[in-house]
């Protein structure tokens, strides 16, 4: 009977960590930026569905007091392009960590969006803060244990109204080690529990 017990919670613990792991479809179009470079647009079905891939590239910055070797990514061209700004997180202590910037669309209608870390941590992302900012910043807490979810209204910085509901943001600024990783764990610890049990039969 012990034995049962433990095989449900190890299949439980698997079960929910492929429910974690399943792709889930966002209700806005959503992109996420990591500090090491990696980015994407996930598509909600209302526009078919679908994750397109961004990658950062380190390069000047045209905006107010911006550094020469910014992580930057390109967003696609859009009929109205983003409101340019600031978006400032604050860490718990009020200290800014990073900011996200939107610059002004190029010619063709595509937009630099920086991502600017002041962790000190050796990321693409992790060159310091700009000197200046633009002068319409939005100020948002950091999540300290998983992304930050940003969603701009109108006027705000990135906000779209290519888009009937907007576009929403994840700004990674820690390492991604949140709950897929702990449903994973908790696998692993339960089959080495069942393991255990089983040799001292």
């Amino acid at each position: 009977m012990k034995i049962s017990r433990i095989v449900l919670a190890v299949l439980f613990a698997l079960a929910a960590s492929a429910n974690t792991l399943r792709a889930v479809p966002p209700s806005l179009p959503t992109f996420s930026f990591h500090e090491n470079g990696n980015g994407k647009l996930e598509l909600p079905l209302l526009f078919g569905g679908g994750v397109i891939p961004l990658t950062g590239v380190l390069m000047s910055d045209p905006g107010p007091g911006g550094l020469t070797s910014a992580l930057a990514f390109t967003a696609h061209p859009q009929v109205n392009p983003f409101p340019f700004g600031d978006v400032v997180l604050q860490d718990a202590s009020g200290h800014v960590s990073d900011i996200l910037r939107f610059d002004p669309a190029n010619p063709d209608g595509s937009q630099l969006i920086f991502f600017y870390s002041n962790d000190h941590g050796g990321l693409l992302a992790d060159t310091g803060l700009p000197s200046s900012m633009f002068s319409n910043p939005v100020i948002i807490q950091e999540n300290a244990s998983g992304p930050t979810i940003y969603t701009p209204t109108e006027g705000q910085p990135g906000f779209s109204s290519d888009s009937p509901l907007g576009d929403s943001f994840r700004i990674f600024s820690t390492p991604d080690t949140g709950s897929t990783l702990l449903m994973l764990g908790a696998a692993v610890a339960a089959l080495l529990i069942l393991r255990g049990k089983l040799l001292t039969v």
